[in-house]
């Protein structure tokens, strides 16, 4: 039997992290009916509730190195793991498990993440040392891949390839349930245009969020219904309730933690999404809705590079900015949705090759 370890953000209630997890599994399951997946993560129970996985608690290394003697492969991803923005504790954690790893002899490989920022020499040494000792890197951008090269890492096989999310096939979710939990809040699909805001905390946000406000009050006078989407419960939700207060009109702040299946059902809706938040860009681009991406780190830049959608950056983002740029988008829409198809159509095997090639390491195989 193969089995696989995979460390990630897991566990948090991160709706773009569970994502990725998500589809992770399905891709690998996909090729490889047999294969037994461990995953590192915080709520060990609630990961092994939704996902046919085993799960080990990611705080408890004598349980994690007791299941990491016995795989044939040890996944670092995906995601922003090898980054200093959130501190040097979680640069530290993702870095350890990977060299525990490296202690027992088993092959390991960095899965569609993307690389930093990494602001700081000891991070950029510590990661490029680390780095260049595991067999197989895949990047979900070029710009990762540019920094990779950047900090000095060599000996691995690098590809470039597209985050997992990507290849997710909306089709095995049951997107009932969201639709469900959106007439429950009062947003009938169909009945009006929905928008759609993923906004999370961040330093220095106060003019972008009444911009998001005015944008909200702009569009339901247009005749648009608007909702805020939490990815990342709870924090997602005070984000959008300070924006739904700067506001004259009604919007719905969603404040319950959605399931994946409800989350993905619930961007299935929408006309238009605003985010801030990587994945909900993502989903909406799997989803086909056009996007308005709000920069607070390079990764969501590079993305909307990626697929041919706008973006703005934060914080300092004024109303006239933002009101034009969404103007434009709704003027473009069919050409917007067009590149957004033919983008797609084009990462999606990028996002399942990830799978492929993992597999082809737990293996034994060539690269």
């Amino acid at each position: 039997m193969v089995r696989v370890m995979v460390s990630g953000y897991y566990g948090f209630g991160n709706a773009g992290d569970e994502a990725i997890l998500y589809s992770m599994v399905q891709a690998l399951r996909g090729l490889h009916p047999g294969v037994e997946i461990i995953v590192l993560s915080s709520n060990p129970p609630a990961t092994e509730k939704w996902l046919p996985v085993k799960a080990v608690n990611r705080w408890r290394p004598r349980e994690i190195a007791r299941a990491m003697s016995e795989v044939n492969l040890f996944i670092s991803g995906g995601g922003s793991l090898f980054q200093d923005v959130t501190g040097a504790k979680s640069l530290l954690y993702y870095l350890g498990v990977l060299e525990m790893a490296r202690f027992f002899r088993r092959p390991r490989m960095v899965y569609a993440q993307g690389l930093g920022p990494l602001r700081h020499n000891w991070s950029r040494r510590l990661t490029a040392r680390v780095l260049d000792r595991v067999q197989l890197i895949t990047l979900r951008d070029g710009e990762s891949r540019d920094l990779l090269q950047s900090i000095g890492v060599r000996r691995p096989a690098v590809r470039v390839t597209a985050d997992p999310v990507l290849g997710l096939d909306p089709a095995s979710l049951d997107l009932k349930c969201g639709r469900h939990k959106l007439v429950q809040l009062g947003l009938e699909e169909g009945h009006r245009p929905l928008a759609g805001i993923a906004v999370r905390p961040w330093e220095g946000l106060g003019v972008t969020l009444e911009a998001l406000a005015r944008l909200g009050d702009d569009l339901i006078a247009q005749g648009w219904d608007v909702v805020f989407l939490p990815f990342h419960f709870p924090r997602d939700v005070e984000a959008g309730r300070q924006v739904q207060r700067l506001m004259q009109g009604r919007a719905v702040v969603v404040k319950e933690r959605l399931t994946l299946e409800e989350l993905v059902g619930a961007v299935s809706c929408l006309d238009l999404m605003v985010g801030m938040r990587l994945h909900a860009l993502i989903l909406a681009a799997v989803l086909g809705i056009p996007f308005l991406g709000l920069s607070y780190d390079p990764k969501v830049e590079a993305f909307c590079r990626q697929v041919e959608q706008p973006y703005l950056k934060v914080p300092l983002l004024e109303y006239e900015e933002l009101g034009n740029k969404v103007k434009r988008i709704l003027y473009e829409e069919r050409y917007l949705k067009e590149c957004l198809e033919r983008a797609v159509a084009e990462l999606r095997p990028l996002a399942r090759c990830n799978a492929e090639l993992a597999l082809r390491l737990a293996l034994g195989g060539e690269l």
